[in-house]
């Protein structure tokens, strides 16, 4: 499994361009990495800690979402684009129908 399959990313890959110096103008390939965190993130269905890593940009979604469960319900499962995360959806999908029931 790559690494980003394991987290929570956002939409966030690595980006590739040049560095330029400042004096000559000579270009060397670099690389931009996406900012990842080791986080500890709540689920209120699962009432439990769930250790992630994501993404700053993906921290700001969820809080924007209201929450881990909101932000992996109302994500279509194409933009989630992790194993773990889609795993955790289905954890709390079938919480929240065993308790509907």
């Amino acid at each position: 499994m790559k690494r980003a399959r394991r987290g929570l990313y956002a939409g966030k890959h690595i980006g590739f361009g040049n560095k330029i110096s400042e004096d000559g103008g000579n270009k060397s390939r670099r690389s931009w990495k996406p900012n990842v965190q080791n986080k500890r993130l709540y689920s209120e269905a699962l009432d439990e800690m769930i250790r992630f890593r994501v993404t700053t940009a993906a921290l700001k979604w969820i809080d924007k979402a209201g929450g881990l469960d909101r932000y992996l319900l109302n994500t279509p499962e194409k933009k989630i684009n992790s194993d773990k995360g889609l795993a955790v959806k289905r954890r709390i999908l079938a919480k929240l129908s065993g308790e509907e029931a």
